[in-house]
């Protein structure tokens, strides 16, 4: 069955911990906002899991999240909005777990059929592990693409392709046709347009195929975030990564030179005062930011600089 279906389909509220105590586990989750899926979400916590208690951090919820979790059972919701970051919410959430054993889910998540019982055998493996993310993409969003024609659902009149039909032969057209068939309009005399009164949903999900693979491997989602936020969580990413973690793990590492390097190309930060800092509170990552790390900066930043002048002088008209 399709994850979309399992969504938004007949929903029946199972509650495992009545049948499985010996299991049963609290559940922690903090809460800023969640989306639609919310309630569903948690159908899917409380049929998978036995779920002693579901501890809820209130980190300031701007939402009725508080009042969609509150209809389910065993719920204690832990007033947070005076702490001001994610970690210490759930910091405290864990102070608050009294099972030997807990689970921390995430808000926009949802459980599949098996999942405790694939999970809880592994305790005897580990003491923190965790399972790989299947994406579902669920997002509303205008695309305007002023370079190309609109395509989708078009209009058009048959006497403005006539001429041009002919022409088409059964070979190459393929995702060029927005711009194959806009040419043979305006060769032939007619006029082309966009029309923005109205609009269509555009679906992007995996459908079967012959000949090539429609499996998605990825999406990149862009949000219209202001440079104000981007400064302040690339501010906290970097000073968190310096304060908490020791310079170990390679995705931390490539991490922390990718946003020190941003910040320094840009003038966020001082070399000196920012060497100072990390000095201060993790000395380990000195390392990694030291005169060679800048001059290998200032080295791309010149470099970029100088082709841009180049291409000025000699390459535009």
């Amino acid at each position: 069955m399709s994850i979309f279906k399992k969504y938004y389909g007949p929903q029946t509220f199972i509650d495992r911990f009545k049948n499985d105590t010996a299991e049963a586990v609290d559940v922690i989750i903090p809460v800023y906002h969640t989306n639609e899926l919310w309630e569903i979400n948690l159908n899917s916590l409380y049929r998978e899991i036995p779920i002693r208690r579901l501890l809820i951090s209130d980190g300031g919820v701007v939402d009725n999240s508080i009042e969609i979790v509150s209809k389910f059972p065993r719920v204690e919701v832990f007033n947070h909005r005076h702490y001001k970051t994610l970690g210490k919410c759930i910091s405290e959430l864990i102070k608050e777990v009294t099972s030997e054993w807990f689970i921390y889910v995430h808000s926009d998540v949802y459980l599949p059929e098996n999942w405790f019982d694939k999970m809880i055998p592994y305790k005897n493996h580990f003491d923190w592990y965790g399972c790989p993310m299947n994406i579902t993409t669920l997002i509303n969003y205008r695309n305007h693409e002023p370079n190309r024609p609109y395509a989708g659902s078009q209009v058009g009149r048959k006497e403005a392709f006539v001429n041009g039909l002919n022409h088409i032969d059964d070979d190459f057209v393929y995702r060029q046709e927005d711009f194959v068939f806009d040419s043979i309009v305006t060769k032939a005399g007619f006029k082309t347009g966009k029309v923005e009164d109205t609009y269509h949903y555009h679906q992007l999900m995996y459908r079967k195929s012959t000949g090539y693979d429609l499996n998605v491997t990825k999406v990149r989602v862009e949000t219209n975030t202001s440079a104000a936020e981007v400064l302040r969580a690339n501010d906290m990413q970097i000073r968190g990564i310096i304060k908490y973690l020791d310079p170990l793990e390679p995705y931390v590492i490539s991490d922390f030179k990718w946003l020190a390097s941003s910040m320094l190309s840009n003038g966020i930060i001082s070399y000196t005062s920012f060497r100072k800092w990390i000095k201060l509170h993790n000395y380990k990552w000195l390392i990694y930011f030291n005169l060679g790390f800048l001059m290998k900066i200032y080295y791309h930043k010149s470099k970029a600089y100088l082709k841009k002048i180049i291409n000025k002088l000699f390459f535009l008209k």
